[in-house]
């Protein structure tokens, strides 16, 4: 296989992986691997794994990924976790975005449980306060000057799942976040991610075509930390949003949240072809048919607010249309 050969697989890959054809880009990848053994795909190969539901192996593929390769841990005086933890203290430095840091902080009192005897995570700065109650000794800011304890491991919180052996059976969807309600109730809505991402162009809906087809719900902004989000969304009878980190704060917290999901583009965790998933049991997923197509869902999310808003919203609630 030829450089342009292998150039042209991966952006093979790469558009399998966009269309949702994990299993196609799957076998891409094992047929270009047995030309090139060398040759690397990124994190097509996980992500690939990943959206089947193949956790155990996929998540020991993730292990590739440039924020575990390059991260400031590898510079301290004391080595990766990879053994036993029993009386070992720890430091778990989270990575990505702050969606993927409420979503893994959940394995925290797994690690309690087999036996770390101090652990220290390192959050980002609006984090620090939401994470405080996840069963960590220590919580602290992962950017500006930071003082870390000595510890005897550390590891990356994403390397948690290939660590701690996960499969699909082992994932409970039950919050682990709790918040002071803050604000009114009634209905929520998120319609764009952050712009800086690059699947934003697929996740975010264009401006005011959710409030349009939700007139009864309001507009939320982020506004301060993580923790001050939490609280408003706590309050909430319901939260419809595009793929963010609101939709994780819902889901750990058991905020009932509609989450509204590209066609194209669509992240691993939401797999293909279902309306709940594993991780959050609050969450309902309203999937797109055709690329672009935001109209379709959000005709469905109209639907199904019709039907659930007169008897009882769909969160189980009295219905509350927000003032």
């Amino acid at each position: 296989m030829t450089d342009a050969d292998l150039a042209e697989a991966r952006a093979q890959a790469a558009e399998l992986l966009n269309l949702q054809r994990a299993e196609d880009c799957e076998r891409l990848i094992r047929e270009a691997l047995a030309r090139r053994p060398t040759a690397s795909f990124g994190l097509a190969t996980p992500f690939a794994l990943l959206m089947q539901g193949r956790y155990r192996e996929g998540f020991r593929e993730f292990e590739c990924r440039s924020s575990r390769r390059h991260a400031l841990p590898r510079q301290l005086p004391y080595p990766e976790w990879d053994g036993p933890l029993m009386g070992r203290r720890l430091l778990v430095w989270c990575e990505q975005g702050l969606g993927d840091e409420i979503q893994i902080v959940r394995f925290i009192p797994r690690l309690r449980e087999l036996g770390a005897s101090k652990i220290t995570l390192a959050c980002s700065p609006s984090a620090v306060r939401a994470f405080q109650q996840v069963g960590a000794d220590l919580v602290i800011s992962r950017e500006g000057h930071i003082s870390i304890p000595k510890h005897d491991y550390w590891v990356m919180a994403w390397s948690l799942p290939h660590r701690l052996g996960l499969t699909l059976d082992d994932i409970s969807g039950a919050p682990y976040l709790k918040a002071a309600p803050l604000g009114p109730g009634g209905i929520g809505l998120v319609e764009r991610g952050n712009p800086k991402n690059h699947i934003d162009r697929d996740r975010s809906i264009p401006d005011g075509l959710l409030q349009s087809a939700v007139p009864q719900g309001r507009l939320l902004k982020a506004d301060g930390d993580i923790y001050d989000s939490l609280c408003r969304v706590a309050a909430l009878d319901l939260l419809i949003t595009v793929d963010t980190s609101w939709a994780h704060m819902a889901g750990a917290l058991g905020v009932p949240c509609w989450l509204l999901l590209p066609s194209r583009g669509l992240d691993w965790r939401w797999m293909r072809g279902r309306s709940d998933t594993p991780w959050y049991d609050s969450l309902r997923l309203f999937r797109q048919r055709t690329p672009g197509d935001w109209q379709g869902v959000l005709r469905e999310v109209a639907a199904e607010l019709v039907r659930g808003l007169g008897t009882r919203s769909a969160s189980g609630r009295p219905a509350t249309a927000s003032p």
